[in-house]
């Protein structure tokens, strides 16, 4: 606001001020004479003394108004009014007083346009409008994770983390332990799926961000000192990235090492899923060698009330967790749009659907399919393949995935289903056998036996958090009586397909049912128990079986 404006704004408040206490003051003298015409002066009602009063005493704040702003008027002019040998002037010829004198001008109207509101009991804490950054104190508050942020919310930071204890148990008959296309037997143990730190926040209101890195990382393992050929202990990027929000007519834009806007299992995040492990499919298509994770650039947004969303971006296929890669003509394009025919309560009740494509290169003209079971146990270097196609020559690819999802109150259920076309494969220097398809999708039905809902996300269309109704403790009170609370308990069961034959480039075919019980102790801790009857039918014949697996997680995520 320059300053002709600021103080145009000033003189119309203090005008409009002069104006009231005239009118109050006009109304005040008639009422006044009024009563006296209508009553003897030895008999005032006492009401009509109390509304006197309230008139002069409503005339009375208008005029120390007035003159507060009539004193921060005078200020400024006193101060503008100083001897000229003590101003400093710029070589531009304007006068630095100037910005300190609009500067106080705009906040003498900012507060007096706040305490109107105070008054009022309208929206005091919330002013029409304010400059971003123009407030820096920061207030941390506890929202499911240490949160510190600006009074206008401008600026934000979250400290976030997860970190996850699984065991898991095997019963496996020999024939299939010994199939060499599983590269590494099935066998029990125990290990930290994940051990993940890192930083959200917004800054400028504008500009989002997530820094995290995972600390557990087993790529290439080996037991020695960390070396080029050994990461053991190096720290691997996961979400790193910054979204330029609310831009003009495409929403957002995101930059960096992201999820590729595929799957709605694959997009939920790691924190909030059901089972243990997701479908087949995030292992042999969504996460492949990556980790779920690409350097790309995407737009998204939602629309219709959020009630439909849609994204598309441009990607680099990686086959590392580093966020790097070394290729020529190698993209990918992915889309996906969602949309919720029926929401209702608060997502207790709703319906998605939704579906994803993406037209992919090769990397460096090979490409790889493969999964691992529902049940992992040591370092990832360690899970056994339970399906692998092996490296599968190519001009491109494309998939296609289709999705749907219904909560009616405690029970959820959804679907997915995925095709992958591998244009002119080939196995090695061999002939190419033309187009292959590969496909995979899952089924699963989930009930809160305490009544919760699994939160849902309108603005990007995939699952959140659970919040129990109650938390889960067991203390005991003062009196030594023990007391305790349940926190959610929820059940489940999921099949599970894969299918990488095709056309003599083979990788072995998966039927799965996993059962799954889980348990919330609060917003932020759960245990998972999964029980899993996995058909393996190996690429060699006399190696397929019957694998039974148990797992156990304990979680923790902020």
């Amino acid at each position: 606001m320059s300053q002709p404006a600021g103080r145009s704004r000033l003189r119309n408040e203090l005008g409009q001020n002069r104006h009231q206490a005239k009118t109050v003051c006009r109304l005040a003298m008639v009422l006044a004479a009024a009563l006296a015409l209508l009553a003897p002066a030895t008999s005032i009602r006492a009401d009509d003394h109390a509304t006197i009063e309230e008139l002069k005493a409503r005339l009375d704040a208008v005029e120390r108004q007035n003159q507060t702003f009539q004193e921060s008027l005078n200020e400024r002019k006193a101060a503008k009014s100083d001897s000229p040998s003590k101003k400093v002037v710029p070589a531009g010829g304007e006068e630095p007083a100037a910005e300190q004198d609009d500067e106080h001008i705009r906040s003498v109207v900012r507060d007096y346009l706040i305490s109107e509101k105070k008054e009022k009991g309208d929206g005091a804490d919330d002013p029409e409008w304010y400059e971003v950054g123009s407030d820096l104190s920061m207030h941390a508050s506890w929202k499911n994770g240490l949160e510190i942020e600006t009074k206008n919310k401008d600026f934000r930071i979250k400290v976030r983390g997860r970190t996850q204890l699984d065991f898991a148990s095997f019963s496996v008959p020999d024939n299939v332990n010994a199939d060499p296309s599983l590269v590494v037997p099935i066998r029990s143990g125990v290990d930290f799926r994940r051990a993940r730190i890192g930083v959200e926040g917004v800054m400028f209101e504008q500009i989002d961000y997530i820094y995290e890195y995972d600390f557990v990382n087993s790529v290439l393992a080996m037991p020695s000192a960390a070396g080029p050929a050994n990461v053991v202990g190096v720290p691997a990027p996961t979400d790193l990235y910054w979204t330029f929000m609310k831009l003009p007519v495409v929403g957002n834009f995101r930059v960096g090492n992201q999820k590729e806007p595929i799957g709605m299992e694959h997009l939920t995040s790691s924190r909030y899923l059901p089972f243990m492990e997701r479908s087949f499919n995030q292992d042999a298509f969504y996460g492949g060698f990556n980790n779920g994770f690409t350097p790309g650039l995407m737009f998204f947004n939602s629309v219709v009330d959020d009630r439909m969303t849609w994204a598309l971006g441009v990607f680099k296929p990686t086959t590392n967790v580093f966020a790097f890669d070394q290729s020529d003509g190698d993209y990918a394009v992915t889309g996906r749009v969602t949309a919720l025919p029926w929401y209702v309560d608060d997502g207790n009740g709703l319906w998605h659907v939704g579906a994803s494509a993406r037209q992919a290169g090769m990397d460096n003209g090979v490409w790889r399919f493969r999964t691992r079971g529902p049940e992992r146990s040591g370092l990832s270097q360690n899970w056994s393949l339970y399906a692998d196609s092996g490296k599968i020559v190519g001009v491109n690819q494309q998939w296609y995935n289709f999705e749907t999802a219904l909560q009616l109150g405690p029970f959820m259920a959804s679907a997915e289903y995925l095709f992958a076309f591998v244009h002119d494969a080939a196995r090695g220097n061999a002939a190419t056998v033309g187009t292959t398809m590969y496909q995979g999708g899952y089924v699963e039905a989930l009930y809160f036996l305490t009544g919760e809902s699994r939160g849902y996300t309108r603005k990007n269309g995939w699952y959140e958090r659970v919040v129990p109704y109650e938390n889960s403790f067991l203390v005991s009170d003062e009196t030594g009586k023990t007391i305790f609370g349940r926190g959610a308990w929820q059940v489940g069961a999921r099949f599970n397909y894969l299918d990488l034959n095709d056309k003599g480039i083979n990788g072995g075919r998966l039927k799965d049912v996993t059962f799954g019980l889980n348990w919330f102790l609060n917003p932020n801790m759960k245990v998972q128990w999964n029980y899993s009857i996995t058909d393996r039918q190996s690429i060699n014949v006399a190696n397929t079986g019957l694998i039974q697996g148990f797992g156990m997680r304990l979680a923790h995520d902020f």
